[in-house]
This record gives structure tokens, C-alpha cells and sequence, in this order.
């Protein structure tokens, strides 16, 4: 075991924090961290230093960070008191240093996160294999020609948007690890569309906020084998009866019967599917911005909206 992972190894819990694109991949370590047999919490940095847990002797801090600048990330490492306990996720050149750090990819230039969003999500991985033994391990090799495969689906996406309304609001929906997938959806169809966009968890959008959703939305369900599978496909038949476009994503795309559109993604264990199946959600963002003239890269800076950013540091 590598001087870095081995901060970790003594660890009987482990809180995985980030921001934003980066909790969205908390998610993710989470949950392969759990099946290495590490109890790993995921922790929205501005949580984890507002309204922290109670820190014990024995408890580690794997932070993720793009660029290591942001504030609530720096401050969640500083606020972290077991000095060699912590490991930073970050990317290349980043302004986080010391014996901790894991690098990923090149700085990305512009705000949209994509690349380095994947790649946190496979040191999550690569670190959970070598903490423990996953049923998934031997996946790991799998992943590059999954991957390739899975941007090789550019040409159904732009046929998949011709059958979605981009008008109202775009719902993203998954169970487990896919909800984290589904609210990077969410997050990306924003950031580079400017689209409504709404993130739901499998069960909660069936107690409440399905009555709202109308003939004029559109929705994206998660596709993904395993125990949630069954109440995806009640979820899209619900939506089939309001007559909601529904895109299904995932190994087990073409089960939703009911979908609108389906996406079929190259089939991974469950806990190594979102680094495979956000891939087509950051190409529908992509492809959506282009469809509504907006740069996909400018973060809005303009107008109004470069004023209001300059009422807050990130």
C-alpha cells in the first residue's frame, strides 16, 4: 500500500467531503468505500465546517477538489485536526499540496467539471480496491473500453433530445449510487444549458413531487440493474399515464418499456456505474446547450448573472 492510501488504512470511518460536482462524487465513495468494508459518510463541505459530526480519534477525511482553492474545501482540511488522516483528491497543478494528495487529470480551464469528475471518481475506486476487497475489483480493468463505448453513444443522445421537451424543467432520477449520478445530471444540464433541472432520489420524487411534474416536463431515469430496477419501471409507466417524455439511462434502458427514448450504457457492477453513466448525461448537456445557442463553457458570466457572482467567493 502506497504512504498515501496508508493515512487511511487505520481509518474505522471515513467522511468523504466535496462541493457540488465534487459531493456528487462523495456520493459515489461512499458507497464504494462501503463495499471495501469501510463506513464512509458522504459530507457537503459547507456542512462538514459549519455543522460538523463529532469527530473521533480514529475517523479519516477524504476530500475531494477539483482545483483546491475553493473555500469550504480548504476550510474542511484545515478544521480536520488528525494531521495524517486526510486524503486530497484533486487535480493536477492544484493549489493543495502535501503527503496526502491524489491527483487525477489536467487542470480543466473552464468551470464545467467533466474529466476531473471522472477521474476523482476512479481514484475513489482504484483507493477502495486497495482498502479492501471488493466484489468489484477485477471491474476496474473494464472500465476504459466501457467508457469508450459509452461516448460512442453521442449520436443517440442528439437523436434521444429530439423526443424531450427542453421548455420547463428536466427531472433526473436514480436510487443508490445512481442518485448520485442523477444530480450530476441535474448540475451539468444547468451549468451548460441554463435548463431548469431538478435532482430526485428513486422513492422520494413518488411521495410528492411526481403530482407536480406535467406533460410539459421531461424526465431522466437511471436504468440501472439491481434493487432499484423494479421501481424505476413503476416510476416510468406513472409518467407514460401523465404523458411525461421519459429518457432512460443505463444497462437496463431498454427494460423501461414505457420510455420515451433510451439510452443503453455498456453494463458495469452497480457501484462502479456512475463513472461509466454520467457519461452520456455531461454528452446531453453538451449537445443541449449547442440546440439552445448557449455557450456550454461560459458559466453565464454576463448581465445580470456576472453581478450576481460577484456577490459571493467560491
Amino acid at each position: 500500500m502506497s504512504p498515501v492510501l496508508s493515512r487511511l488504512a487505520g481509518c474505522s470511518r471515513i467522511f468523504v467531503v466535496g462541493t457540488g460536482t465534487s459531493y456528487h462524487g462523495a456520493l459515489v465513495g461512499q458507497y464504494l468505500l462501503r463495499s471495501a468494508g469501510v463506513e464512509a459518510w458522504a459530507i457537503p463541505a459547507f456542512e462538514f465546517v459549519n455543522y460538523p459530526p463529532r469527530i473521533r480519534g480514529n475517523d479519516g477525511l477524504l476530500l475531494l477538489s477539483h482545483r483546491g482553492s475553493k473555500r469550504y474545501s480548504q476550510a474542511a482540511l484545515q478544521a480536520f485536526d488528525k494531521v495524517d488522516q486526510w486524503v486530497a483528491i484533486t487535480g493536477e497543478g492544484s493549489a493543495l499540496q502535501g503527503p496526502g494528495v491524489i491527483t487525477t487529470v489536467a487542470q480543466e480551464q473552464l468551470p464545467v467539471h467533466t474529466a476531473s469528475h471522472t477521474g476523482a471518481m476512479i481514484r475513489l475506486a482504484q483507493l477502495a480496491a486497495v482498502l479492501g476487497s471488493p466484489a468489484w475489483r477485477d471491474e476496474l480493468a473494464e472500465l476504459p473500453d466501457a467508457m469508450r463505448r459509452a461516448m460512442a453513444l453521442r449520436p443517440q443522445v442528439v437523436q434521444a433530445i429530439d423526443r424531450l421537451n427542453l421548455g420547463r424543467v428536466i427531472h433526473f432520477v436514480g436510487a443508490g449510487p445512481a442518485y448520485a449520478t442523477a444530480l450530476e445530471g441535474a448540475l451539468k444540464l444547468r451549468e451548460a444549458a441554463w435548463v431548469s433541472t431538478e435532482g430526485h432520489e428513486l422513492e422520494s420524487i413518488l411521495h410528492g413531487p411526481l403530482i407536480s411534474v406535467t406533460a410539459e416536463d421531461s424526465v431522466v431515469v437511471m436504468a440501472q440493474p439491481g434493487a432499484s430496477l423494479d421501481r424505476s419501471t413503476e416510476l416510468a409507466a406513472a409518467l407514460h399515464e401523465i404523458g411525461t417524455p421519459v429518457l432512460s439511462v443505463g444497462p437496463a434502458a431498454a427494460s423501461l418499456t414505457t420510455a420515451t427514448a433510451r439510452l443503453e450504457t455498456p453494463a458495469v457492477d452497480e457501484l462502479l456505474a456512475p463513472i461509466v453513466n454520467v457519461v452520456p448525461l455531461q454528452l446531453l448537456a453538451l449537445e443541449v446547450s449547442r440546440r439552445r445557442g448557449v455557450d456550454a463553457d461560459s458559466f453565464r458570466k454576463e448581465g445580470r448573472y456576472a453581478a450576481a457572482q460577484t456577490k459571493f467567493g467560491l
